[in-house]
């Protein structure tokens, strides 16, 4: 998960909650070591049984299609199909696969979409200052600092409401921008000595497979928080750079690629053709192919997009 995700899903159960609604959290994974600095991380439950629980509505969030969902949609996919099934979302790719679709393309975040909705409910009562919190991250890391172009008035309107419900919008920017830890300054000194540029040097790619990483000696669980914001902090902002991407091997023996863009030019169409998705400037999948193959397919779908 990533701050849009987790802050969507801790900080809309935690209102909930405080409505006396009973709630439970699902996701696959747990929430993520750089995101521990929130609170109830332990929220999360990988093993409820859903059918026990027995919901009378289920709420997606952050999800652009059931793939997103993971394992939990394939165990009780009788129950999701059974239920009724709420998506809150804010990706293009999103096809509009539940029975309530709240899906917003230009949005800059689920928890943008989340604080709107509860402002046009007047239903700010029930949000704590730790679920504001919770909105705000995610609302901070998915505009990227509000520096993409998904941010809009909305968007800092939703900022403003956050704060006047005591959000601490310091806590995000000193764990997630300013903080860096020394494995993390290892990564991404490696994958600097490994950048390598494109059609005119609009193009720069790093791309890291199972035996260049031996050298770091460390474990691959770590290496999707260690890369975190290097492709939009530093790959995409060397100068005449149009189209980034990054490719680094993930525990379950696929890759995980990641793309950025400048304005004008759509890496979630690439990512689309790979089963991925994300946003215009800002998309990923992830692929069992070999690294060096992956690179070539991205390469030669690059060049239609530059052209």
């Amino acid at each position: 998960m990533d701050g849009d995700a987790w802050g969507s899903l801790g900080g809309l159960a935690l209102m909930l909650r405080a409505m006396k609604k009973d709630v439970k959290a699902i996701n696959d994974a747990p929430v993520p070591d750089m995101l521990h600095f929130t609170w109830h991380t332990d929220i999360i439950q990988p093993d409820l049984d859903v059918k026990a629980f027995n919901p009378d509505l289920i709420i997606a969030l952050d999800s652009s299609d059931t793939g997103r969902l993971g394992e939990s949609y394939i165990t009780w996919k009788e129950v999701f199909d059974e239920k009724h099934l709420c998506v809150i979302d804010h990706h293009v790719s999103n096809p509009g696969y539940g029975n309530t679709n709240i899906i917003d393309p230009h949005a800059s975040s689920v928890c943008e979409l989340i604080t709107i909705i509860t402002e046009y409910l007047w239903y700010e009562e029930f949000v704590s200052p730790q679920a504001a919190t919770l909105l705000y991250t995610g609302l901070q890391t998915d505009s990227n600092m509000y520096f993409n172009t998904n941010t809009r008035s909305s968007t800092l309107r939703a900022w403003a409401l956050l704060l006047d419900l005591w959000a601490d919008f310091r806590l995000p920017i000193s764990e997630l921008y300013k903080k860096r830890s020394k494995n993390q300054m290892k990564v991404w000194q490696y994958a600097l000595s490994h950048v390598t540029y494109h059609y005119n040097d609009t193009v720069c790619s790093v791309v890291l497979d199972r035996a260049s990483l031996s050298d770091l000696w460390l474990d691959e669980s770590e290496l999707s928080g260690c890369f975190k914001w290097f492709i939009s902090e530093i790959l995409i902002n060397i100068e005449g750079v149009k189209v980034a991407f990054l490719l680094y091997p993930l525990e379950t023996w696929e890759n995980k690629i990641s793309t950025r863009s400048q304005e004008w030019y759509d890496v979630a169409s690439i990512c689309e053709i790979f089963w991925g998705g994300g946003h215009k400037q800002a998309a990923w999948f992830q692929s069992e192919e070999s690294a060096a193959v992956i690179e070539k397919m991205l390469l030669w779908e690059t060049e239609k997009i530059l052209s």
